[in-house]
């Protein structure tokens, strides 16, 4: 392992897999050693802090297994808000062995990291295919700077009470865990001495380090050593974490006393701590509904959380069964809320809950939240063909179009989905004036689209020729059966650019009319086979039937045979051939090829998984995944091919999901909404959008570039 300088690795020893069980011998640990955000993390092993034994200056980094680079990595965390968030930090050990897949680690007494070594080919670790391969590793420094005390090396199941008490002030955090393990048992079985919560509770209430308080408090409370009100007065101690801890060891058993949520409910309006605020979020699940709503209203006041990573999220998580139940009370809340995104969620919750009357309602009252109501409004109901406007639409919608512009652009949206006329008007001439920003003529077609309206027909020919306009134009064909349109589209295709002729191929595929249409057009050769995605092949073959594989002929056939196509591509991709490639050119490539559905160091589409933190650098990884992108596909990169009732077909992975509606992430598009009552067929495929022949589409000296730019690291970017 390549490690920095004063550091190494101690192989300890090999241990028998049994389907990866770690071994975290956690009781409770502060929020602080958990990271919100960590970057790297993916595919990773358990994170760790570095313990007593390591140098100061790496204090303040979670460490972290990294299958797919076969390495421990560190993030550097920063208190923010409520939580933490990581950045990354430097690679901390790089192994220079292919299966090294470190699985799991844990902090050892002399305050070392074990790191488990899954140790096999077969990264994912879905199979225990060699059972005795798996080893341990341990890393110190090469001069510990741990300090040594008399037993730290002793069996601590001999120890007694008042020792492991101690031990809660112990430097080595390993210790102090274990320590509370022992207590924990020794109480449940009746043999725990009680002069050790008297010194448990000097320790708890009285020391000067709060991480040795808060270690204190849960041994006391795993070893039934508090007293009826000793957590209900910790809600006033000084330190945030004693007081957010005390939140939490109250609502355990989801039933605190009426002073507790009566505490709990001033605590949520007054204390100044976000912390505390996201505990007692957390606390709406665990407690009755009139206690829920009542912090619910309180912690809504804190404008100051408006842009915090966990508390808008976390309060309405127990805010959104409230509201399902009882959707006036929830938009009463949402009028008054300093957190926009409460405000919208309620909207779109209670057009759910089929109250959009009411929602109406208190928008006509114009609240300070006007917009974020009118947005979850809007995305309330897209994608429903159902709709009928509420008979208190028609006034309310008068009065917001003389509002501002970016309230009246909210309300046209509304109105175009509830199929108002007048708005489908106005969304015409704004579409048909050239002279209108090019996003607000875009929207316009969009919104016409959705609906399906009749006037966007006679429309579209015109702005097939409107480059600003022809990717929508493109699109929204596939919303009408029309054997014109059709046909128009097919006379354009020679004069269309590479992304344009894309959406055309994904428009011509969406139903049976357009898809029989390009069939015939790709026996005629008029439009090329390699213009045409396998995954938009296995469509055609679901839209057209078996016609279509009559003119493509096999789909799901690898092009040439996997093993063949191995040998080639390792021939091929040679250390030497690599070194003299061009990864610039293959960032290109990789754009055109692959970027529409995967990422790399943030740029490129999520229909596929972020190749960042793959197993980019091993050759035979990418030839595996490229060659056979179906052998393994997570669920959430699963095809799945919807058939609506008006015929339409969509294909692509599903993001979103409630009880009226389907999101599925399209490639090339934004999401696209489908409304459940006009779903006819869906089907999760076990086939990959990915096509499995990709190599054989380029020439060998773009596989060269392509395989160079993957292994390449972020300093291309």
């Amino acid at each position: 392992c390549v490690i920095p300088h004063l550091w190494h690795v101690i192989q300890g020893g090999i241990y028998h897999r049994q389907g990866g069980q770690h071994f975290n011998p956690f009781v409770y640990s502060d929020i602080r050693t958990i990271t919100d955000h960590t970057h790297r993390s993916a595919h990773g092993g358990a994170r760790v802090y570095l313990s007593d034994a390591f140098p100061e200056s790496q204090h303040g980094r979670v460490f972290m297994a990294n299958i797919h680079e076969h390495a421990v990595l560190s993030d550097v965390l920063e208190r923010k808000g409520s939580g933490f968030v990581g950045h990354h930090g430097d690679d901390f050990l790089v192994a220079n062995n292919a299966q090294w897949v470190g699985f799991s680690m844990e902090i050892g007494p002399e305050g070392g990291v074990y790191v488990l070594d899954w140790h096999d080919g077969d990264i994912c670790g879905k199979e225990v295919l060699n059972g005795e391969t798996g080893r341990i590793f341990r890393i110190m420094p090469e001069k510990s700077l741990a300090q040594n005390w008399e037993g730290r090396y002793a069996d601590l199941q001999k120890l007694t009470d008042r020792q492991l008490a101690e031990l809660q002030t112990s430097k080595s955090d390993w210790h102090a865990r274990r320590a509370r393990v022992i207590l924990q048992s020794r109480a449940a079985k009746g043999k725990l001495s009680n002069d050790v919560y008297d010194q448990l509770r000097k320790i708890y209430q009285s020391h000067s380090n709060p991480d040795w308080r808060l270690r204190a408090m849960w041994t006391l409370h795993i070893t039934g050593g508090f007293q009826p009100n000793d957590l209900a007065e910790a809600l006033k101690a000084k330190d945030e974490y004693v007081r957010a801890w005390a939140i939490q060891l109250l609502c355990e058993d989801k039933s605190p006393s009426e002073a507790v949520l009566a505490e709990f409910a001033g605590m949520a309006a007054e204390d100044p701590s976000p912390v505390v605020r996201l505990y007692l979020a957390s606390a709406m699940q665990r407690v009755n509904k009139n206690s829920s709503w009542e912090i619910a209203e309180a912690l809504i006041a804190h404008s100051e959380d408006a842009d915090d990573h966990n508390l808008p999220h976390m309060i309405w998580f127990g805010l959104e069964p409230l509201v399902a139940e009882d959707p006036d009370k929830g938009l009463a809340l949402a009028e008054k809320s300093r957190i926009p995104l409460i405000a919208e969620y309620t909207a779109r919750r209670t057009v759910d809950a089929d109250a959009t009357d009411r929602l109406i309602a208190v928008i006509e009252k114009k609240p300070k939240t006007l917009i974020s109501m009118l947005e979850g409004m809007r995305d309330g109901l897209e994608g429903r063909n159902d709709l009928t406007a509420p008979s208190n639409w028609s006034s309310v919608y008068s009065a917001l179009q003389k509002s501002d512009a970016k309230v009246a652009g909210l309300a046209r949206d509304i109105a175009q989905l509830f199929g108002d006329t007048e708005a489908a008007r106005q969304s015409l001439t704004t579409l048909k004036d050239k002279g209108t920003p090019q996003d607000d003529r875009r929207k316009a077609m969009n919104a016409l689209a959705a609906q399906q309206r009749p006037e966007l027909v006679k429309e579209l020919p015109g702005l097939l020729e409107d480059p600003a306009v022809r990717t929508e134009a493109i699109r929204a064909i596939a919303g009408y059966d029309d054997e014109k349109l059709g046909a128009l589209l097919l006379k354009k295709y020679p004069q269309l650019n590479a992304g344009e002729k894309r959406e055309a191929v994904l428009t011509l595929s969406a139903r049976p009319r357009y898809g029989r249409m390009l069939t015939n057009a790709l026996k005629q050769k008029t439009i090329p086979k390699s213009d045409v995605p396998v995954y938009v092949a296995r469509q055609l073959r679901r839209v057209v039937g078996s016609g279509f594989v009559e003119t493509w002929g096999p789909i799901d056939e690898l092009p040439s045979s996997e093993n063949a196509a191995y040998n080639k591509y390792q021939r091929l991709l040679t250390t030497d051939a690599l070194a003299k490639a061009s990864p610039q050119r293959g960032k290109l490539l990789f754009q055109r090829t692959c970027g529409s559905c995967h990422k790399m160091f943030g740029e490129g589409g999520i229909i596929g998984p972020d190749l960042t933190g793959s197993n980019r650098t091993n050759t035979n990884y990418i030839l595996s995944n490229v060659l056979n992108p179906s052998e393994e596909i997570q669920d959430d990169y699963k095809m799945v091919v919807v058939t609506t009732r008006d015929g339409r077909t969509y294909s692509g992975n599903v993001v979103g999901e409630n009880t009226r509606q389907i999101t599925l992430r399209v490639v090339g598009q934004d999401a696209v909404v489908i409304n459940k009552s006009e779903v006819q067929s869906r089907e999760a495929t076990d086939q990959s959008m990915m096509p499995p022949g990709l190599f054989d589409m380029l020439r060998d000296e773009e596989v060269l570039d392509l395989v160079a730019y993957l292994r390449a690291g972020e300093s291309l970017q």
